[in-house]
């Protein structure tokens, strides 16, 4: 999977992913089905939605859901800090904004 085939994936989400702004920071919830209450950042959920596998949110896990995705490492590491508010400069700035038009949020 590359970038832009990503950020559609993202955009067709269902109305189960809820996705919220906090601040700089991304996070998710799946209101619905056998996950029902896990949560979930950008990389986790478009996983959790063509594999079927939970994963956590923190940076290994978000690696090895991009991994499974077929993100490259460099990409899945951009989206997590953007996700994660780590920055606000450059790259990080242009990927959540992204994201955000993406989810709608």
């Amino acid at each position: 999977m590359e970038s832009n085939e990503f950020y559609t994936a993202l955009s067709k989400l269902p109305s189960s992913y809820s996705f919220d702004v906090d601040g700089r920071t991304i996070t998710g919830e799946v209101t619905r089905g056998a996950a029902r209450g896990s949560t979930i950042n950008p990389v986790t959920a478009v996983a959790y939605r063509h594999t079927g596998e939970v994963y956590g949110t923190n940076k290994r896990e978000t690696l090895k859901a991009g991994k499974a995705l077929g993100l490259t490492r460099e990409f899945t590491s951009h989206v997590y800090n953007a996700t994660a508010g780590v920055s606000n400069r450059g790259n990080t700035q242009v990927v959540r904004g992204k994201i955000r038009s993406a989810l709608g949020v």
